[in-house]
């Protein structure tokens, strides 16, 4: 279950700070891929993106936010710059981390241990990609094939 929550942690630090969507991250501590669209949460993330989606992401400075998981409790994050705290209602688990270029850092106090994502892809730049025709052959080739 960590794995997933560390996931959802990664990707609202990056949606706040960087202000894009993650699409791909690389667990560098598990060595493999986390397709985003695959974690159970996905509904609550597709909330959470509309509910921010007027958010201008930045430096924040002493800004908190809102998380509210399907079928557990809120999470609260509280930005200062590229720095993130979160903790979960109700619990004495909480995270820190911070954003530097394209990888997330994510400290969990409760296992008391470090955890290192690179962000493979985000949503926005994939979509871009995909209208431009960038990153290989485009749609109406790859069916000729």
């Amino acid at each position: 279950m960590n794995q997933h929550l560390h996931a959802t942690i990664a990707y609202i630090a990056c949606r706040l700070i960087v202000g894009k969507r993650v699409a791909s991250l690389y667990n560098l501590t598990a060595s493999r891929e986390i397709d985003m669209s695959t974690l159970p949460d996905t509904a609550s993330l597709r909330i959470f993106d509309e509910k921010h989606r007027d958010y201008v992401p930045g430096f924040a400075s002493n800004c908190t936010c809102q998380y509210q998981p399907a079928g557990g409790p809120p999470v609260e994050i509280f930005l200062n710059e590229r720095t993130f705290i979160v903790h979960v209602d109700g619990s004495d688990a909480y995270f820190i981390g911070n954003i530097q270029r394209d990888m997330v850092y994510l400290y969990d106090h409760r296992e008391s241990a470090h955890f290192r994502y690179r962000v493979i892809a985000y949503v926005e730049d994939m979509e871009r990609a995909a209208r431009t025709g960038e990153g290989g052959l485009a749609a109406s080739e790859e069916e000729s094939l």
